[in-house]
């Protein structure tokens, strides 16, 4: 029976053409059953599936199969207003990971992967935007429990992956030349002022409001009132990108719900992988690392391994850049250190923005209208987010960690 998101295209027709290209065993389809894949309040832009197939063979033994697809959260009838952002994790999956992967296959002994399988339906074109997946969760790889967050090794496991990537995106520009447009600049621009503007002033006003309730002294409010004043300016000039520092291209929304972990055991990662590309940027590595570090380890390391986390990065970024044979400079560790206090805004959008989400039980109220808006439901839902006492316990600490550390001025 399928799920009550699943919206009628979603079939066992669809999938059928699907299953015959991919095994040349394939004879039917015995049981079709679409499910969410996640809960609510786990994504607000997407309905995520999971389809779980029973096919017959042709020698009438049985195979058990899913994928996971990704599709618009509108209905069939009304216009997406993402459609860029497809677009966009479509040439991802595509084209400019299979370049990455590529680039340590050619230059290196390593062969990292950072996607799941990705499929295309075959014949008739699909009448809406869609992303369709090998369900990771076959090859035994699961999300970390966000409200948790993460343990000392599984960052670390997180860091070297980032570096491995980040790596191989600086060396792709070297082999082949610039990203598009659209990536180097995505929505850190003047044409977005107005856009910026209405996010900034929709978080900000309440946030402000429930600022008074996180025990910082006078001077620390009103640094932080008159920083939040500027941040579109502050927005639009980290997305600028410096010629002569290290650029990359950033996933873009990285935090724990985006990546997977397969395990050895339970102290030991075999592999991470990464998910959900709709929001690359080229530009500052400090984009990834701020909202990695800012959002998804546990509280109790959060900031006293911040420049452990660091320096990990760095080490394994200077090392595949090297097995690259990248022949520009890579950072020392206090030109990255100086790098992350240049594009600090980033610490500070994470801890307000992205953290509260992370922090914030499944709840029925958690949509893009709520998070972007500005009604009187959209306003309550922040207060709620900004006053949950796991967020308010977190940032008291870290408001006044990030201005001592000059990362709000």
């Amino acid at each position: 029976m399928a799920d009550q998101t699943t919206p009628k295209w979603v079939n066992q027709e669809l999938f059928n053409g699907l299953l015959e290209q991919n095994n040349k065993n394939f004879k039917a389809i015995l049981t079709f059953v679409p499910t969410s894949a996640i809960s609510k309040g786990e994504n607000y832009l997407t309905i995520v599936l999971r389809i779980q197939i029973q096919m017959q063979l042709k020698n009438d033994s049985t195979e058990d199969v899913s994928f996971i697809l990704k599709i618009p959260l509108v209905p069939d009838d009304q216009e997406n207003d993402f459609h860029d952002m497809f677009d966009t994790e479509l040439n991802m999956y595509d084209h400019l990971i299979p370049e990455l992967e590529d680039l340590y296959a050619k230059n290196t002994s390593l062969s990292p992967r950072f996607k799941p399988l990705h499929f295309k339906f075959p014949g008739t074109p699909v009448k809406s935007d869609y992303i369709l997946l090998e369900d990771l969760r076959n090859r035994g790889y699961r999300n970390a429990d966000r409200i948790q967050g993460l343990e000392q090794f599984e960052v670390e496991a997180v860091l070297k992956k980032l570096a491995q990537w980040h790596a191989a995106s600086a060396k792709r520009v070297v082999e082949l030349g610039e990203y598009e447009q659209g990536i180097r600049e995505s929505y850190f621009t003047t044409e977005h002022q107005k856009l910026l503007d209405e996010f900034n002033i929709n978080f900000c006003m309440p946030f402000l409001e429930c600022m008074q309730q996180y025990n910082l002294n006078p001077g620390q409010l009103v640094l932080i009132s008159d920083y939040t004043s500027r941040l579109t300016d502050l927005n639009i000039e980290f997305g600028r990108n410096d010629s002569m520092e290290l650029s990359v291209l950033n996933h873009g929304d990285f935090w724990c719900n985006n990546f997977m972990f397969k395990y050895k055991d339970g102290s030991e990662i075999e592999d991470v992988c990464f998910v959900d590309f709709q929001l690359p940027k080229f530009g500052t590595p400090a984009q990834d690392l701020l909202c990695l570090l800012m959002t998804s380890p546990k509280f109790s390391i959060k900031l006293n391994k911040f420049d452990h986390f660091i320096e990990y990065y760095h080490q394994q970024l200077v090392h595949h850049l090297g097995l690259l044979n990248y022949n520009r400079n890579a950072p020392t560790l206090a030109q990255l250190h100086t790098h992350l206090h240049r594009y600090s805004l980033w610490a500070f959008i994470c801890a307000q923005r992205m953290l509260p989400i992370v922090l914030l039980p499944p709840d029925d109220d958690s949509n893009i209208g709520n998070m972007m808006g500005n009604s009187e439901e959209a306003i309550a839902f922040k207060r709620k987010m900004f006053l949950l006492p796991a967020y308010v316990d977190q940032i008291k600490v870290i408001l006044p960690w990030l201005i001592n550390r000059g990362y709000i001025r």
